[in-house]
C-alpha cells in the first residue's frame, strides 16, 4: 500500500480519478470526431481534435502532480508502481491525440456498409476498455476485488480489438481506393489497435497495485 495517512490518500486518489476522467473525456471527443468524420463534417473533427489536444495537455499537468506526490509521499515499491501507472496512462491520451489527427487527413472518402461498423465497433471497444480502467480506479481505494474485474474486463476488450482489428485490416486491402487514402486508413486503425494495447498495458500496471491492496 502507498504509505500516507488516510486524508492524504483520500486526497492522492481523488488526483489519480481526475487524471482519468480527463483522457477519458479525450476518447469520448475521439468517439464523436469519427462519426463527424463519417458524416463528412471535417470542420467539427478539426474542432474536436483541439478539445482533445486541451485534454491531452492537462492531462499532462496532472500526471506531473502524481509523480511530484509520489514523489514526496509513497514509499519506493508503491511509488514505481504508481508512477509506471501514471505515465502509461498518458499515452492513451497521446495515441487519442494522434487518432483524431489522422481522422483529419482522411478527406474526400468515407467508410459504409460493414466497413464503417467494423471501424466503430473498434472504436466503441477501444472507449469500453478506457471506461472500464476509469471504473476500476475509482473504486481501487474502496474495493480492490471489483477493481481487479473491471481490470479483466479491459483484458478482454483488448482481445475483441485485435480480432476486429485483422478483420478490418483485411477488409481495407480489399477496398479500391487510391493508395495514400489505404496507407491513411491501415495508419489509423493500427493507431485505434495499439490505444487499446496501452490501455490494457495500463491495466496491467494496476493490476499490481489492486492486488498489492488486496494482499
Amino acid at each position: 500500500m502507498i504509505n500516507l495517512d488516510d486524508n492524504k490518500e483520500r486526497a492522492f486518489f481523488d488526483i489519480m480519478q481526475e487524471y482519468i476522467r480527463t483522457i477519458v473525456f479525450a476518447v469520448k471527443e475521439f468517439e464523436l470526431s469519427l462519426e463527424d468524420w463519417m458524416q463528412g463534417n471535417m470542420k467539427l473533427v478539426e474542432e474536436r481534435l483541439e478539445k482533445i489536444s486541451s485534454y491531452a495537455k492537462e492531462a499532462d499537468k496532472i500526471k506531473r502532480s502524481i509523480i511530484d506526490e509520489l514523489s514526496l509521499a509513497a514509499t519506493l515499491l508503491q511509488r514505481e508502481d504508481f508512477m509506471r501507472f501514471a505515465l502509461i496512462v498518458d499515452k492513451i491520451a497521446d495515441f487519442t491525440e494522434g487518432m483524431c489527427f489522422r481522422l483529419s487527413g482522411i478527406r474526400n472518402w468515407k467508410p459504409r456498409g460493414v466497413l464503417a461498423e467494423d471501424i466503430r465497433n473498434m472504436t466503441s471497444t477501444f472507449v469500453h476498455a478506457v471506461e472500464k480502467l476509469r471504473e476500476a480506479v475509482n473504486i481501487l481505494s474502496e474495493d480492490a476485488e471489483r477493481a481487479l474485474n473491471a481490470i479483466l474486463e479491459v483484458d478482454a476488450a483488448e482481445r475483441l480489438a485485435d480480432q476486429i482489428h485483422r478483420t478490418l485490416e483485411q477488409s481495407l486491402f480489399d477496398l479500391n481506393v487510391d493508395h495514400r487514402t489505404l496507407i491513411r486508413l491501415l495508419n489509423l486503425v493500427s493507431h485505434i489497435e495499439d490505444a487499446v494495447d496501452v490501455t490494457q498495458e495500463a491495466a496491467e500496471a494496476l493490476r499490481i497495485i489492486t492486488i498489492m491492496r488486496l494482499g
